[in-house]
């Protein structure tokens, strides 16, 4: 407006301002004369109260009494306002809705030049929001000290640059082992601190801090009764913005039983490796002595046995025609037991050398292998009519000479049961289950009972008898040592008169 406008309205540009501030002021004004009816108010106190200017004007303040205040409440106000001409508080006033509001109100007389109360303004401001969030802080306040206090946590405050430290009655006894003598500085903490602790613990508080990063350090202090803690601090740097003071607040809490547990725990894992390295070395010895004994046993045999073989032979082909019927066919008989015990001797020191010989671990074509040792079978015995299945790109890692007595034994396990079938169908390949790659053995043979699975891989246990299919029951026991020392797992699938399906993994380790 300008000062032509304000002087033709009557209102200097002074007043003008004085309109504008009181209309547009946050805080709810009233302005009276000096028996208390009011004159004019503003927008805040529409907004605060929800009554109009229309409805207040020519009334009295008592308009927003809630009636919680007693009336000696305000003959006091009044007493004070005359007397000092300006009154402060807070008080309880009641909405045009009925609702009740806290506010804080300042009261100020206004006097002419001879001195004389001519009018009041009174200027206020809602408090319900600022008592809610004092209300919500008091209450997590108060939640925050049931927790900290159900967690036998306590909190601490410390300031780098003077090195003082502060602590609550929880933190002070978890410290100091009472409320009476806490440590009023870092370097008092440290002093509880075993010497040898010292360096670590700095470091865990001082380098964090520096960079302003939370943090979380475990130490052991020492109380004045010599019995040790073992305590859990957790904290996190602050700077203030006005005065640069850096304050490290955190809390504490006592982890000693945890530690106690953990060490004994400690103690008897290790006690309990300590027992089982001396029973492994015990029964690894005990095995390596019976291997010998065995691998020892087994090749002071093969001398006789071939005597015997060779004895027989000769029987056979120099006398044999002094001999009747009857004693060719026992020298027969002697000569093919003693080949058969020869065999199973072979057998068992293959199965020993299984276990004693080094292992190398190399990338091994095991589908190429398939097919030579299928090319072996089948040149043994061609007047068979089989089928073999083998893919191609069947590759592991593993030592070569113990894959393929693998692959031969399989593969000939599966060539001799399926031996009464007109067309025998066997097949070597993969499939990958749950992100393994297992390997199989399938035929079309005579099977077994899966209720007899459980002796398969056991050395010298046949499902079948000897005049069924020949063999030592030693074949199988080599598979599953084999397989087991590359740290793979071996099994079998199989129906009665419907063939069998051998399974085994070998983990891909270089």
């Amino acid at each position: 407006m300008s000062s032509e406008t304000s002087s033709r309205n009557g209102i200097s540009p002074q007043q003008q301002i004085a309109l504008l501030v009181f209309e547009n002021l946050a805080e709810g004004v009233i302005f009276t004369d000096a028996g208390g009816t009011i004159l004019a108010v503003n927008s805040g106190f529409t907004r605060i109260t929800g009554y109009a200017a229309e409805e207040v004007i020519g009334r009295n303040p008592r308009v927003l009494q809630s009636g919680v205040q007693e009336r000696d409440f305000y003959e006091e106000m009044w007493r004070t306002l005359k007397a000092a001409g300006r009154w402060r508080g807070e008080i309880i006033n009641r909405r045009k809705s009925g609702e009740l509001y806290p506010e804080l109100l300042s009261i100020s007389a206004v006097r002419n030049a001879e001195g004389d109360i001519t009018n009041y303004i009174g200027v206020f401001s809602d408090l319900s929001e600022r008592l809610a969030q004092e209300r919500a802080v008091r209450e997590m306040r108060e939640r925050l000290d049931l927790a900290l206090d159900a967690g036998g946590v306590g909190t601490w405050r410390w300031e780098p640059g003077s090195g003082r430290l502060e602590c609550d009655e929880r933190a002070c006894e978890l410290i100091a082992g009472s409320q009476n003598n806490p440590p009023r500085t870092f370097e008092a903490l440290l002093d509880r601190i075993p010497v040898y602790e010292r360096p670590r613990v700095m470091d865990a508080f001082m380098r964090p801090t520096r960079r302003q990063l939370a943090f979380r350090a475990e130490f052991r202090v020492v109380l004045p009764d010599g019995v040790d803690r073992h305590l859990v601090a957790r904290a996190r740097p602050h700077c203030g913005e006005t005065d640069g003071v850096c304050r490290v607040v955190g809390v504490i809490w006592d982890v000693t039983e945890r530690y106690l547990r953990e060490r004994e725990i400690r103690d008897l894992n290790a006690t309990l490796e300590r027992r089982v390295e001396e029973r492994t070395a015990d029964l690894q010895a005990a095995v390596a002595e019976l291997e010998s004994f065995s691998y020892s046993v087994a090749h002071d045999l093969r001398a006789p046995l071939r005597g015997i073989d060779g004895f027989s032979r000769i029987l056979i082909e120099d006398y044999g025609d002094r001999l009747d019927e009857d004693g060719r066919h026992h020298l027969q008989r002697i000569r093919a037991a003693s080949q058969r015990l020869d065999r199973l001797i072979d057998n068992l020191l293959k199965l020993s050398r299984i276990s004693q010989s080094p292992m190398e671990r190399v990338p091994v074509n095991l589908g190429g292998m398939a097919r030579e040792v299928a090319l072996a079978l089948q040149e043994e015995q061609p007047q068979r009519a089989a089928e073999f299945a083998i893919e191609r790109q069947l590759r592991a890692v593993g030592d070569p000479l113990l894959l393929r007595a693998l692959l031969e034994n399989l593969l000939g396990n599966a060539w001799k049961y399926s031996s009464r079938k007109a067309q025998a169908r066997i097949a070597f390949g993969a499939t990958r289950i749950e992100e393994e790659t297992v390997y199989f053995v399938r035929d079309n043979g005579d099977g077994f009972d899966m209720a007899h699975a459980a002796r398969l891989f056991a050395p010298f246990q046949r499902l079948h008898g000897t005049d069924e299919f020949a063999g030592t029951g030693v074949g199988l026991a080599s598979v599953a040592r084999t397989v087991a020392r590359h740290g793979g797992r071996v099994w079998a699938e199989a129906a009665k008169g419907e063939g069998a399906t051998f399974f085994f993994t070998l983990p891909d380790r270089s």
